[in-house]
């Protein structure tokens, strides 16, 4: 028994359990749809899309970079964790001085632009949180990482749902995540550097070289956000607040499942990283044990998921939301073609080679914002839903492609396939949603199911790799 124990990779389980406490970030959305109603939920949604945004700039894509580096070089990284919070210092500054002329270009004003400005500072905070979290997960120290994000989600969830229901007032609420978010990062910084040094000498030549190294994926966050945000702050000039209500509800919703793959690759991002540096032949096998991962545990999840969706709605919001059951429908499945196309991304940024993420991102928002434009104001949170469908194909497609050009053809030309059958087989439940008759959803899930396990056996996806 010992034996088998310890060959289990616990990283995954702590991850997982880490990311289950999405469900209460969850939950705290649902209580605020609920206590104030679309409208009101509309203005946190619009506001929290504008925040996340910007939030990218403030990052400056140091997170992830802590992660990376912190990986490959456990003993000298961590070193540079303040050096990393300081230069966030030095970018909120930026983001505070544009986001009141940005605000008010969009339409934010009145609460809404109260709202903002709250949201950007909870952001700074989180910006915060998840650099010194990305010191701990490059430290491989997974179990730790996931007892500080849920004693962050915890405090958030608890404490702000006692003033929204003791007030109902968005503004008071959304300070009060501000201030457990500021005490959090306070307690994180103590903590962390109790265990190991997390600072070095500061000066300006090591500011800016960090910047020059970082700016690949500041360029490639901005994009990324750009990519999933853009489309509620496009429905809240281009349509109705309550549209905007109703896709923000189906977009929390999706949030629920692609926790999954955010596991398998907080986790496989780590192993990129580290057998880059120590042993890049088998980097093959680490492709292989994610896709195994999302294919095995996700796409199972996305399928029951479909089936449900119509009940989570109600259960989860109410029959005021029910309208929000036709933006899900198109949303789920775009979750088992976007898991592929961010399994290269990871690899990408893992093995050095960001700075081709740009370009990436920048053609997959650049077809984002153009679709959405055109089916917004015809077909409102539908219209949100089908632009994010076809980006994410299109995103996954150049990002399978890159893999190809870096040295990985038989691969990226494999997992292009598998990716192609899983959103097949994740469509059937809305198809079925939708009119397709239950006997012809069971035609095609079958032979679909059959051909991916056959595509998923270890020989075949590595057969060619050498």
């Amino acid at each position: 028994m010992k034996k088998l124990l310890a060959r289990l990779d616990l990283s995954y389980l702590y991850a997982l359990l880490g990311e289950a406490t999405l469900a209460l970030t969850f939950v705290f959305y649902i209580t605020i749809a609920r206590v104030l109603g679309p409208e009101q939920y509309g203005i946190f949604a619009a506001a929290i899309a504008l925040a996340a945004i910007l939030s990218l700039f403030i990052q400056f894509g140091l997170p992830t970079l802590m992660n990376r580096e912190v990986a490959a070089h456990p003993d000298e990284a961590p070193q540079s964790t303040v050096l990393f919070l300081v230069l966030e210092g030095l970018t909120s500054i930026g983001v505070l001085i544009i986001l009141l002329p940005l605000a008010l270009i969009l339409g934010y004003t009145d609460e809404t632009l109260i709202v903002c400005y709250l949201a950007v500072f909870s952001e700074i905070c989180r910006a915060a949180i998840m650099t010194l979290r990305g010191t701990i997960k490059g430290l491989g120290w997974f179990r730790t990482e996931s007892i500080a994000v849920a004693i962050e989600r915890l405090a958030v969830v608890a404490i702000a749902s006692t003033v929204l229901f003791q007030t109902k007032s968005l503004i008071l609420v959304i300070a009060t995540v501000v201030i457990v978010r500021a005490i959090n990062t306070i307690g994180l910084v103590y903590y962390l550097s109790r265990q190991v040094k997390i600072w070095s000498s500061i000066n300006r030549q090591k500011l800016v070289n960090t910047l020059k190294i970082a700016y690949p994926f500041a360029l490639s966050g901005v994009l990324w956000i750009l990519y999933y945000q853009v489309d509620v702050v496009m429905l809240k000039s281009l349509s109705t607040g309550e549209e905007t209500g109703l896709y923000s509800a189906a977009y929390r919703i999706l949030e629920i499942f692609s926790a999954l793959p955010r596991v398998i690759f907080y986790v496989i991002f780590t192993r990129f990283s580290r057998y880059y540096t120590t042993e890049p032949e088998k980097l093959p096998e680490q492709i292989y044990k994610g896709a195994r991962l999302l294919v095995g545990a996700v796409l199972p999840a996305i399928v029951i998921a479909g089936f449900l969706q119509a009940w989570l709605v109600e259960l989860l919001y109410g029959e005021a939301f029910l309208a929000a059951v036709k933006p899900l429908a198109i949303l789920i499945p775009s979750l088992s073609i976007k898991m592929f196309g961010s399994l290269s991304e990871e690899f990408l940024v893992a093995t050095k080679h960001e700075k081709k993420l740009p370009f990436i991102l920048l053609g997959a928002a650049l077809t984002n914002v153009a679709i959405n434009s055109v089916l917004i104001p015809q077909m409102g949170a539908v219209g949100a839903a089908l632009a994010t469908l076809f980006s994410e194909v299109i995103l996954c497609l150049i990002g399978l492609w890159m893999l190809r050009r870096i040295g990985y053809d038989y691969i990226g030309k494999y997992v292009s396939l598998i990716a192609a059958i899983s959103l097949t087989i994740a469509a059937v439940p809305s198809l079925i949603l939708n009119g397709m008759t239950v006997s012809v959803g069971i035609a095609i899930l079958i032979p679909c199911s059959i051909i991916l396990l056959i595509l998923m056996q270890r020989n075949r996806f590595l057969a060619r790799v050498n």
